[in-house]
């Protein structure tokens, strides 16, 4: 069992050591993947996810304009459909380790008193992924993910508020909302 100290607990936390814990607990999920199973890595990670990103932030982005005419109970409910998928997403792509590492690199400054702290998931042997993790404060000052770039271009966020836009518009929050939960039950069962 691994024990970690919150996020928010920490006087000293920074950009880059969010990410480094949290790297370092999707490393420790992965080792222990198999014997943990589907639910087993959605039970550990389900912690580290809540305390590195800004899922409520997160899916206000990615449902864009539409979170305005949300109540707050709508916007709730959305936001944990959303982190239950998010958290089955990485217990999902993270099941098993074959010698990776995790790296991760200097934050720097972007847009919007955003900063970008690079990372990359090394192979025993093959070509490193990157992992950039665009970061900004919360309300309580503390440093979260609000959006991810594979390779360094491609904006997961981006990503889904296409894909949920286009639901919104055709079936509404009850039809995103299922999406979200068809989505993280199809995990499960893979």
């Amino acid at each position: 069992m691994v024990f970690m100290i919150p996020l928010s607990c920490r006087a000293d936390s920074d950009p880059r050591q969010v990410i480094q814990q949290f790297c370092d607990s999707l490393l420790s999920v992965m080792k222990q993947g198999p014997k943990l199973g589907f639910a087993g890595r959605v039970e550990q990670l389900r912690a580290p996810v809540g305390e590195a990103y800004d899922l409520r932030a997160m899916t206000r982005d990615a449902v864009g304009p539409a979170a305005a005419r949300m109540t707050p109970d709508e916007l709730r409910h959305l936001a944990e459909a959303f982190s239950r998928y998010t958290v089955a997403s990485y217990a999902d792509q993270f099941s098993s380790w074959d010698g990776e590492r995790f790296d991760v690199g200097t934050p720097h400054a972007s847009t919007d008193s955003m900063v970008v702290v690079p990372s990359q998931i090394v192979p025993k042997d093959g070509s490193p992924t990157e992992i950039d993790y665009v970061m900004r404060k919360d309300r309580d000052g503390q440093w979260k993910i609000v959006d991810v770039l594979l390779e360094g271009t491609v904006s997961q966020l981006a990503v889904r508020r296409s894909e949920f836009m286009s639901v919104y518009r055709r079936d509404g929050l009850a039809g995103l909302v299922n999406l979200l939960d068809n989505k993280t039950a199809a995990m499960g069962k893979g």
